[in-house]
């Protein structure tokens, strides 16, 4: 390494062809960033949708739900499942093993292809898809204007085509859940019984129309002609005039039916904005497209869409996450020159001496253009993470060329000339540095193998891949920029104060002092540390657990559960209540929601972080007040920003009866209710459907001829709708449908009184053919691992997820539970719990190849120990600082932490080497702990100062994306400020006292051996 350092200073010019190329690649790779909100990776998250007919949930349980779980048994790679089976509905979530997505996708695509041939027919669509991090979602529209129907064509059509044309965009989804795409046929009784025919027979007919189909080709010599009929129709008036053989002859439908265009017509959900309703429009954006680029194009042809509407509609944003992406990566790229420009302030005000602040100065952009260049080819781009790791790294970056520079500085202070003080300097640190970049980067071995929750590791991997290239190029930049830059920068530095000229720094003196001080008092001392450290874990309980991944920090969702029975009206009604309630907050930017029968789904957009008076607590509790005090409501729920509407707080309870879990759920809500902060407690449970169930009377069957298909057949014409062909309507597909009125058939007793046509052609009441039982069904099935389970959920308010959680983990084994059921820990609690298990492992992970690192540096076993023995005290920082900002301990501040290892290890080990290479030059023990450390306080503090600065942006939280970043740079930060007093004080404490205790033992060995020498020789 020396001889590579002299060459470089024989052959500067290299160096310098070298620094302009870094420059050149760095830029260029700066320049062709994509912008993101976070990591993008395939999620090994699968989801198997089946859906089709109104078969009731017991059925699709039985013959779909079970048939794909029992295949995935058989799957390998496969993590955990669990399932949502309603009327009509089955869908399967499958989290597969790490790296296993695209394979178990395709093997769960296999399984459901041979298993769907056993499916009821009415199961006629099955969707297998991945899910993604950091997926294709660009931006959410609202088209809002006076005539639905025509709004949703429009948005169909035109609109869809306009914005899928702009480069970058994948495809732009309509939602027409609020709104009918249907032209229903509705049979009118009286008529049908006029002529004598029956819903069966005329539905039969209608799926036998609308069709064209080539009957043959006329040749001819230079030219052939195909002979086509046409038997289409595409308008109401068409349909109308088609004609249907009865018993009384040819009739046209309008004597049988009243033909209805439904388009446009709300059904059984509305979506309203402002008291008017829109038409909702999500726009996706292909895969390797930039985020901001791509947006602006869209924004720009919506705003000719909305001018050239003259205020007959508008396109309104509904969600979109680009103005905070924009903002959070402005004030992330802010900060970070910020903490450069500090970083490099400390140095000037440390060194005072600008050409060698210059030096440092220039290798900082250096290793920050390298850092780019390892991105760029590691496949990252920018987003909210790789700058939350370069705003970390940017402390951390100048700590080797610091070390290396002060070291130099150090001998020319001595009176040596520029090129031996840079020699002897680089070579003096050259291990020690080494070791101490080596240990930085270690830290993220064990936390990019463990075992977390699948959503955190790509977080995890792009945070090592970016800090570990950063202090890479760090020490590449100190060891081969900084001799050849302080070579040609410090020629003609004439502000040299030789040693013992001046007065040391105050700050060298007020420690030196206090290590005097410390050395002498030396068991106090450690008294004093172990008391400190008892005393903060008594702190720890006040610290806030939780889970601070909230990426987008501007949009809150809520829903508002109804009472069974509640009427879309009704529901409607709360819901635009409950939007003015909400529009009357001044933090508030837009509402939305769409309301059904049951429930109200609502989006709540907030200005800019900075336009807010107050703290997203704060603002919970108002939205939670507010949507209380509105009456008719049975539950509320809210969550914020990113935590989308999964609850913090989730219990399961699995078994077999549905009742029964029910009621154990009754008493898991008022378990939750004795706890205090817990809000918005409810169960997914949801009370049975009444249910009748007709068994086929075999002797009937065959006494009256009557197939037992032909009657299943007929009986399901009678209830709800029966597809009967697709039709082209302004350029769209349109459903034609067959159904009943919808006050024909309400009551189950009138069931009974059916005539059911039999082969002959005669008419049975539907009583003489079936016998009717009464019972309950369940309106959803949710199973996990092929169990079923009831969830029991709630919020938090003005509390946090550690508290509750050792509140549950207290209350739970207590709780009353059935023999065969058993009640969970899940959700986010859960994945808290299995986090921080990790963590701890992590940690010990961490310190165990410190500790063989240090071993290999030292070669020696107890001065690695006198290191590790003072990294709790860096947690002594972590929890005063977490308990003084109140700031949530989750997964950010856990990965802060364990940064934090690497960080103040760097330091020890740099403060040890230099004692013991003191030592070796003939020193004695105290006198070599004190001229060491006093040696290294410059060093120690420039260094901490630096990071500590460079993350104080970060940690001041003050403007958009910074709830993110916060707990991560606290968690660094408290841990420095207090470390450092620590690297300082503490370690050349227990050094004195290891190594003093292993003098006294050498002198008494000694001493032994000369009096034994003594008594076989005597004089």
């Amino acid at each position: 390494m020396i001889r590579m350092i002299l060459f470089l200073l024989k052959r500067r010019l290299i160096v310098y062809l070298i620094t302009f190329l870094i420059v050149i690649a760095g830029i260029g790779s700066l320049f062709t960033f994509n912008i993101e909100l976070v990591p993008k990776s395939n999620f090994p998250w699968l989801t198997v949708n089946a859906a089709g007919g109104a078969l009731p949930p017991e059925e699709m349980e039985e013959k779909v739900t079970k048939k794909i779980e029992q295949e995935l048994k058989s799957i390998s790679g496969i993590k955990e499942y669990s399932s949502s089976t309603s009327t009509g509905r089955s869908s399967i979530q499958i989290i597969a093993e790490e790296g296993q997505g695209e394979r178990v996708k395709q093997e769960v695509q296999n399984a459901v292809n041979r298993v769907r041939n056993d499916f009821p027919k009415a199961v006629d669509t099955i969707n297998v898809n991945q899910a993604n991090l950091g997926d294709d979602a660009l931006i959410d529209y609202a088209l809002v204007g006076a005539d639905p129907q025509a709004m949703l064509g429009l948005a169909k059509t035109t609109i869809k085509d306009r914005i899928e044309a702009v480069p970058g965009v994948k495809e732009v989804d309509i939602s027409d859940r609020s709104f009918e795409n249907k032209i229903a046929i509705t049979l009118l009784p009286e008529q049908l019984n006029a002529y004598q025919t029956t819903p069966a027979q005329v539905i039969g007919q209608l799926q036998q129309t609308n069709w064209k189909q080539a009957v043959g080709t006329l040749e001819n010599i230079g030219f052939d002609t195909v002979v086509m009929i046409d038997n289409t129709y595409n308008t109401v008036q068409e349909m109308n005039q088609l004609t249907i053989d009865t018993p009384r002859g040819m009739v046209a439908l309008s004597q049988l039916a009243r033909v209805e265009d439904l388009r446009g017509k709300v059904k059984d959900s509305v979506a309203l904005t402002n008291g008017g309703v829109f038409i909702y429009l999500s726009v996706k954006r292909s895969d390797g497209s930039d985020l901001i680029t791509t947006q602006g194009e869209v924004e720009k042809v919506v705003q000719q869409i909305n001018a050239e509407a003259s205020g007959q509609y508008e396109l309104k944003v509904m969600v979109e996450a680009v103005s905070y992406i924009k903002h959070a990566v402005s004030n992330l790229s802010r900060e970070l020159m910020i903490g450069g420009a500090l970083a490099i302030l400390i140095l000037f005000l440390f060194l005072r001496n600008w050409r060698v602040t210059l030096v440092i100065a220039t290798t900082l952009p250096l290793s920050a253009l390298m850092t780019f260049i390892a991105m760029k080819i590691g496949g990252y781009n920018i987003d909210m993470v790789t700058l939350i790791s370069l705003s970390l790294s940017v402390g951390l970056i100048v700590d080797a060329a610091i070390v290396v520079l002060e070291s130099i500085y150090h001998f020319r202070e001595k009176g040596e000339p520029l090129s031996q003080a840079i020699v002897k300097g680089t070579r003096e640190v050259l291990t020690p540095v080494f070791t101490s970049q080596l240990t930085i980067i270690v830290v993220f071995l064990p936390l990019v193998f463990a075992d977390f929750e699948d959503w955190l590791k790509p977080i995890l991997a792009t945070i090592a891949f970016t800090v570990s290239s950063a202090i890479i190029a760090s020490t590449i930049a100190a060891f081969f920029f900084v001799p050849v830059f302080s070579d040609r920068f410090l020629q003609k530095d004439k502000k040299v104060t030789l040693e013992g000229e001046s007065r040391d720094h105050v700050i060298v003196r007020a420690f030196q002092r206090i290590l005097k001080w410390a050395l002498r008092h030396r068991v106090k001392t450690v008294i004093a540390s172990i008391l400190l450290l008892v005393g903060v874990g008594f702190m720890m309980p006040m610290m806030k657990m939780g889970q601070g991944m909230d990426v987008n920090e501007n949009l809150v969702f809520a829903n508002i559960n109804m009472p069974k029975g509640s009427t879309l009206e009704a529901t409607q009604q709360v819901s635009m209540q409950a939007e003015q309630a909400l529009r009357d907050m001044p933090e508030v930017k837009d509402v939305f929601f769409f309301a059904s029968k049951s429930s109200s789904e609502i989006f709540i957009s907030l200005k800019g972080k900075k336009e807010r008076s107050r703290d997203k607590e704060a603002l919970t509790f108002d939205i939670n007040e507010r949507l209380k005090a509105i009456e008719g409501t049975e539950s509320i729920t809210t969550a914020f920003g990113g935590q989308g509407t999964e609850a913090p707080i989730q219990l399961d309870i699995k078994g077999d009866d549905m009742e029964q879990m029910a009621s154990i759920s009754k008493e898991v809500e008022a378990m939750l209710a004795s706890i205090q902060g817990v809000n918005n407690i409810r169960n997914d449970f949801q009370e049975g459907k009444e249910k009748v169930t007709l068994i086929p009377k075999q002797e009937a069957l065959a006494r009256f001829d009557v197939d037992h298909r032909s009657m299943l057949q007929q009986i399901s014409t009678l209830i709800g709708t029966q597809s009967v062909t697709s039709i082209s309507k302004d350029g769209l597909d349109v459903e034609v449908v067959a159904q009943m009125p919808e006050d024909w058939l309400k009551h189950p007793e009138q069931l009974r009184q059916i005539m059911i046509t039999t082969n002959s052609g005669a008419q049975v009441p539907l009583s003489e053919l079936v016998e009717v039982t009464y019972s309950k069904s369940p309106v959803v099935i949710v199973r996990e691992q092929g169990d079923r389970i009831v969830t029991v959920s709630a919020e938090l308010l003005g509390t946090d997820l550690g508290i509750v959680g050792r509140e549950i983990g207290v209350k739970l084994p207590n709780l009353a539970v059935p023999a065969g059921y058993e009640v969970e820990i899940a959700g986010k609690l859960k994945e808290q719990s299995a986090n921080m298990t990790q963590g701890l492992l992590v940690f010990a992970g961490v310190l165990a190849l410190i500790y063989v690192i240090m071993v290999a540096q030292f070669g020696r076993i107890s001065q690695p120990l006198i290191i590790l023995l003072t990294i709790p005290m860096a947690l002594v920082g972590v929890v005063i600082g977490f308990v003084v900002t109140q700031r949530i301990f989750g997964e950010m501040a856990m990965i802060g932490m364990i940064m934090l290892i690497g960080i103040v290890v760097s330091n020890a080990i740099l403060l040890i080497d230099r004692i013991n290479l003191l030592r070796e030059r003939g020193m004695s023990l105290s006198e070599a702990i004190v001229q060491g450390t006093k040696e290294r306080v410059r060093p120690v503090i420039m260094t901490k100062l630096t990071a500590i600065l460079g993350m104080l942006p970060m940690a001041l939280a003050m403007a958009e994306g910074s709830d993110l970043e916060a707990p991560l740079a606290t968690a660094v930060i408290s841990g420095l400020v207090f470390h450092t007093m620590v690297t300082l004080i503490l370690v050349p404490v227990l050094y004195s006292l290891f190594e003093g205790a292993k003098e006294k033992r050498i002198a008494r060995r000694e001493a032994k051996r000369a009096a034994k020498k003594a008594i076989v020789e005597p004089v």
